[in-house]
């Protein structure tokens, strides 16, 4: 049973503005939450495509929803999302899409089985891949790096300021034995941080972030989504991620700041008599940014669901 609770589902769909009949995107189908939802907001002649990697959730993705795969209403894809632009292609929908829509992170089932590797609250093999059939695991990255290039992925992607520490800490334990699994790596590193004032975040958290972000290249993902996610829309149609760290959220922002506001114009020529036209054609604005600011849960979804306190949900619409 793949298990998860899906965040800001109503949110998401009101934000995408769907028409009845139209074409949308599931980047992250997961248990099937978002991807149900977009299929009620479509209507019996819409269609949904929806993309999980995952092994594991594309087996229940392809029984929860046997009807709509069989009436060709939903199309599943087990292809990372970076690979939108290519699946669009193939199906012949570039240009044709009223709404994607994205969360960004670890589902609830990933975290909960042990054997997963992303949890560090549970014991099981080191690993944090989202498709453990190809790419190196964290396990390799652990024993295999040298201590600056531990030191620089846990800063980058975890912004872990106390890096350099665990880093150490690492590259000594393992020289006493592998590490393999992910209680011993999460002990290792509450040993090596001490901060002044208690957290309710485990001393870990940072760094199994970190790994599971590099690991899965999820930024790398997450930039060809935006590109790639934004240029396949029709005119009018819109793209929602949600996010659930400031790295994330913060490239997201500013990714769609950049669609929605356009190039700064320079200094020389801010100060020349530009007409409305000149500044539109340089500032080259391509999408009308939905809100100002992120949705995010409400208190009662949060106290139903404590894992979506930290989610944020951005939309951008194709001008």
């Amino acid at each position: 049973m793949f298990d998860h609770i899906t965040v800001l589902k109503n949110e998401m769909v009101q934000s995408l503005n769907l028409p009845v009949d139209g074409i949308a995107i599931d980047c992250t189908a997961g248990g099937g939450g978002h991807t149900a939802a977009l299929l009620d907001a479509l209507g019996p002649g819409g269609k949904v495509f929806a993309f999980d990697r995952d092994p594991m959730a594309f087996q229940f993705l392809s029984e929860r929803f046997a009807k709509d795969l069989a009436t060709k209403r939903l199309v599943l894809c087990p292809n990372p999302f970076s690979e939108i632009q290519e699946v669009a292609e193939k199906y012949e929908i570039a240009g044709k899409i009223d709404g994607i829509c994205a969360d960004i992170g670890v589902s609830s089932p990933q975290l909960d089985l042990g054997e997963r590797g992303f949890s560090f609250n549970k014991d099981g093999p080191l690993d944090m891949r989202m498709d453990t059939s190809s790419g190196d695991n964290a396990a390799h990255v652990i024993n295999e790096y040298n201590e600056q290039e531990l030191a620089d992925i846990i800063y980058k992607f975890g912004e872990e300021p106390k890096s350099r520490f665990v880093a150490r800490a690492i590259v000594q334990e393992r020289s006493k034995e592998p590490i393999t699994n992910t209680l011993r790596l999460a002990e290792i590193v509450a040993n090596a941080i001490h901060y002044k004032t208690k957290s309710k975040k485990h001393p870990a958290t940072k760094t199994f972030q970190a790994l599971r972000i590099y690991v899965n290249q999820e930024l790398e993902e997450l930039e060809t989504l935006c590109r790639d996610g934004f240029d396949i829309l029709k005119p009018g149609g819109r793209i929602g991620i949600i996010t659930f760290h400031s790295l994330e959220d913060k490239f997201v922002k500013q990714y769609f700041n950049t669609l929605g506001k356009g190039k700064k114009i320079p200094a020389h020529l801010s100060r020349a008599p530009l007409t409305e036209d000149q500044v539109a054609a340089y500032k080259d604005v391509k999408g009308k940014i939905v809100k100002p600011f992120p949705l995010i849960p409400s208190e009662e979804e949060q106290s139903e669901n404590p894992r979506s306190r930290s989610a944020k949900l951005r939309t951008i619409e194709k001008l």
